[in-house]
């Protein structure tokens, strides 16, 4: 049997163990950076809204609910291309906003120019987006399973 002293011991240990965390460091990155893209798909699936059927102003309502602190005209112009990959010039938005702020769905503060639905247009949307997801979720269970004899089984199988 090989004797090693105390002090031997101790270095192997901690190269040991440095080489542990070199391999966790390296694991970890790769944990993160997956879990980040899928976040960032998860995140684009819930707030996305095929914009092909939104009006300008159904989007700035979405938009809105997305950010209750309200925003500029110039953040809601962002906001919408960021969360409906649409581009709307703010010759189009300005009128939207008047009618919904006649219609008494948004507010606007006078001495920050910041736009801020109203709480009830804000609970109205949030029942949108809810109601949204859950077709969503619906589809996606009808897509991956299907109706075999009473049965139902994924489509993978």
């Amino acid at each position: 049997m090989d004797h090693i002293t105390l002090w031997q011991f101790l270095e192997k240990r901690e190269e040991e163990i440095v080489k542990m965390r070199q391999d966790l460091t390296v694991e970890l990155k790769a944990l993160r950076a997956a879990r980040a893209s899928l976040e960032k798909d998860d995140r684009k699936s819930r707030e996305t809204v095929p914009s092909e059927k939104m009006t300008i102003k159904e989007m700035i309502r979405s938009v809105l609910s997305l950010h209750p602190e309200g925003g500029t005209s110039d953040q809601i112009i962002h906001w919408i291309s960021e969360h409906h990959d649409v581009e709307v010039a703010r010759t189009s938005l300005s009128p939207q906003l008047s009618r919904l702020k006649s219609d008494h769905e948004v507010v606007l503060s006078e001495d920050y120019g910041i736009w801020k639905l109203q709480e009830n247009a804000l609970m109205r949307e949030r029942l949108q987006r809810t109601r949204m997801r859950n077709q969503n979720m619906e589809r996606m269970v009808n897509e991956t399973f299907i109706e075999k004899g009473g049965k139902y089984r994924r489509l993978l199988e």
